[in-house]
């Protein structure tokens, strides 16, 4: 691709010649006109073809997060959101035939310089409440933090309100449709100024489950103990405005 330098009649569509000039982007460009289409569709072309198409589909199932976090980026790039978040991802794919497998904990569902907050504790509740606690590690106080879920059994994601960093917590009401299936969990910052970290894939985990990210352990907890951290973490959270105003003062 070359872009063209506009006369005095400016850029034009079409062929001309050897060349063909198209509009871009809002940039006029030029590419050399194909006389023969060499495809043979041999069976590894098609298959190739096909993952990259089910990969595009998976971005696409995914896309409140992708869209968010990969289009600046992909506009920078020249690509669209969806095929820089395929490239980006090709170490999380593989193939079994011909269907698309993809390691959830490779996915990588934000890209940047941002610190990562570093997660401690993700629960999810009997009543579908998603919880995380997590140290706010280096990084500005005010980063937004996100949680992603995915729920690869109904193929739809969700990405929730952003929680400051210094919060420490974050809380999200999952939808019914998500009740029953097990979910890919992940964090994301963002800056003030709109720069994303590297995600982070917390772990999988089912309602009533708590992960403890520092070993790797779920647990199942009884009701007493649910019914008990639950209630903390409730009071932890309506404190957490009074708490924010109060760190806002000092900054």
């Amino acid at each position: 691709m070359a872009k063209q330098s506009e006369g005095y009649l400016g850029g034009f569509s079409g062929r001309l010649g050897p060349a063909v000039g198209y509009m871009w982007n809002g940039k006029w460009c030029l590419r050399s006109h194909q006389q023969f289409v060499h495809n043979p569709r041999t069976a590894a072309q098609v298959e190739h073809r096909e993952l990259f198409k089910q990969q595009v589909q998976l971005a696409a199932k995914m896309r409140c997060a992708v869209i968010k976090t990969f289009t600046d980026l992909a506009r920078e790039a020249g690509m669209t959101s969806y095929n820089l978040f395929v490239k980006v991802n090709q170490p999380a794919f593989s193939a079994a035939e011909g269907r698309l497998q993809v390691d959830y904990s490779l996915l990588r569902m934000s890209v940047g310089d941002v610190p990562p907050v570093e997660p401690t504790e993700l629960q999810r509740t009997e009543d579908n409440i998603l919880r995380v606690r997590y140290e706010k590690n280096r990084g500005d106080n005010f980063d937004y933090v996100y949680l992603y879920v995915y729920a690869p059994d109904v193929e739809v994601g969700y990405l929730s309100a952003p929680a400051y960093r210094m919060d420490k917590r974050l809380a999200l009401q999952l939808p019914d449709l998500f009740a029953g299936h097990e979910l890919q969990v992940y964090l994301l910052v963002q800056s003030q100024d709109g720069r994303w970290s590297d995600s982070q894939h917390v772990g999988a985990l089912s309602q009533g489950e708590t992960l403890d990210t520092e070993t790797g352990e779920v647990r199942k907890e009884s009701a007493k103990s649910k019914e008990k951290k639950a209630k903390s973490l409730q009071t932890a959270e309506k404190e957490a405005p009074a708490e924010r105003r109060r760190r806002r003062r000092k900054a």
